[in-house]
């Protein structure tokens, strides 16, 4: 590859830097703000699934609420923890899924694209999504059971909200794209004796 060849490359590069920086701070801004609002002054505050029937408004329509957020005063270390352990969780797997990204990004643009590298990485992305999707699921049902338990209000049906859905599907989504870049990569084998 000449140098001109390589130009737009490298600027594609830089620009993907650029924006793998500003999601990792997203990502900690978001995650700073998560905190700070779930310990506030009153307590303890985290959304959670509600299953309350608020009878029938001035409208006359009947209300089913289905999340609410609940605060709890005296929360024990262990809620604390579950909440930081959610969060950072869910932190770490972002940020580390864009660091596969952005490394993944490097391998194609020097025209590695179905090199061995390239296919780890994405399974590790895969991997990082899987874990840390069903890793915050099971920690947020377990601070919505505390929550539940300590504010009284009984046990909901056990509903996936769509973000945990979402989490399965880019799963399922990286994973068949590894199995593309899998078979591409047999393919490309294959033909270079032929060229």
């Amino acid at each position: 590859m000449n140098a001109e060849e390589r130009a737009p490359w490298e600027a594609n590069i830089v620009w993907t830097g650029v924006v793998a920086v500003l999601a990792v701070a997203g990502i900690v801004t978001v995650a700073a703000t998560r905190l700070m609002l779930a310990f506030d002054s009153g307590g303890v505050a985290w959304e959670v699934p509600l299953s309350r029937d608020t009878g029938s408004p001035p409208l006359g329509a009947p209300v089913q609420v289905t999340q609410g957020i609940v605060t709890v005063p005296d929360a024990g270390g262990g809620l604390s923890a579950l909440i930081i352990g959610t969060v950072a969780v869910a932190s770490v797997a972002g940020i580390a899924a864009i660091g596969c990204y952005f490394v993944l990004a490097v391998e194609i643009s020097r025209g590695r694209t179905f090199s061995v590298r390239s296919i780890r990485l994405l399974t590790a992305m895969a991997t990082i999504v899987l874990l840390g999707t069903t890793t915050c699921y099971l920690l947020d049902s377990a601070i919505g059971r505390s929550l539940r338990t300590a504010a009284d209000l009984g046990e909901t049906g056990s509903s996936t909200p769509l973000s945990y859905w979402m989490g399965f599907a880019i799963f399922a989504g990286l994973t068949l794209i590894a199995y593309a870049f899998r078979r591409g990569s047999a393919l490309q084998k294959e033909t270079e004796g032929l060229v």
